[in-house]
């Protein structure tokens, strides 16, 4: 099997403003939802929706059949969130690279209103907006400050909500932020390419964190604008379970080994270890279930993510 990506869309004479990655994982019952809500939402952009399935649940044969316009890359396995969207952005022929979370809905112009904003802050390399749960609650990965000990230790004396130089979501105007969210997030194409898109050795989780390091290292702006809202079903309804709490810890170690030195890297994971005691004894005492299941991953198996993904 070839891996070049078949060229299915209808605009294939016409140079695409935007390429959409969608990188999938047990997507299928929620990828149709995705797919149109990001064509609707471009409006009359001119974009190109690129895909891959990272874990051959049927998500791909019905894509091809439902959306032939969409460009559908075969599947090579579970890639990762990193290296999926690092294989879709090689065929990728956009000006501008969204990476979308196939767990993310758009609802209303939200890559269209993303596009105009480029338009308006050419100075910056990548946006975002703000997104949100279907409670209706803000998706804290959307409002995010830089990973570091700071945040952690504010997380550990209660402080969480407290988010240095992270984005207002209730402000009304784009503002300059350390990290954009990995679920809906624009990326000027020429500035991902330089920098080598994602960090591979990231399987899943601070690997977006780390790009936008990289590129605020490299002299870039990063923007989030509150008023562009995207709908974000975190873990497909699953937001707490054991799996993803050991992930993202694995993630955060790794990003903390990356750019810290080993001072610095031992202090953030120990406040990332005595964060997730502190919530594994609160979810005790007050019976929560999901708490001391989600958190006692991280508490109980420090072993497990304390160095980070495995090379």
């Amino acid at each position: 099997m070839t891996n070049r990506a078949p060229s299915t869309n209808a605009t294939d004479h016409v140079k695409p403003t935007a390429s959409v990655l969608i990188v999938c994982y047990k997507s299928r019952a929620y990828i149709e939802r995705c797919i149109e809500g990001a064509l609707r939402s471009a409006a009359d952009e001119a974009i190109e929706i690129l895909l891959i399935d990272c874990s051959n649940d049927g998500t791909e044969q019905f894509v091809r059949e439902r959306f032939p316009q969409v460009r559908v890359l075969p599947f090579q396995g579970n890639l990762g969130f990193a290296r999926g969207n690092n294989e879709l952005a090689r065929h990728a022929r956009g000006e501008f690279i969204i990476l979308l979370n196939p767990d993310a809905f758009a609802r209303t112009d939200e890559i269209a209103a993303l596009l105009r904003l480029a338009r308006t802050s050419p100075h910056a390399s990548a946006w975002a907006g703000v997104t949100y749960l279907p409670d209706g609650s803000v998706d804290g990965g959307s409002v995010q400050p830089m990973l570091g000990a700071l945040p952690l230790l504010l997380a550990l004396v209660g402080l969480a909500r407290v988010r240095p130089g992270a984005a207002n979501p209730r402000g009304d105007q784009p503002t300059s932020v350390p990290v954009l969210t990995g679920a809906f997030m624009m990326v000027r194409a020429s500035v991902w390419h330089r920098l080598a898109g994602f960090d591979e050795r990231f399987f899943m989780y601070a690997e977006e964190v780390d790009l936008c390091k990289r590129i605020a290292n490299d002299g870039g702006v990063l923007l989030c604008d509150p008023r562009i809202q995207m709908l974000h079903d975190t873990g497909s309804g699953e937001r707490r379970t054991a799996t993803r709490f050991l992930n993202r810890a694995r993630g955060d170690a790794t990003f903390f080994e990356k750019h810290y030195g080993p001072l610095w890297c031992f202090l953030c994971r120990s406040a990332l270890f005595a964060h997730a005691w502190t919530r594994l004894i609160g979810g005790a005492i007050l019976r929560r279930h999901d708490l001391t299941r989600s958190h006692g991953a991280v508490a109980l198996s420090p072993r497990a993510w304390w160095s980070g993904w495995p090379r």
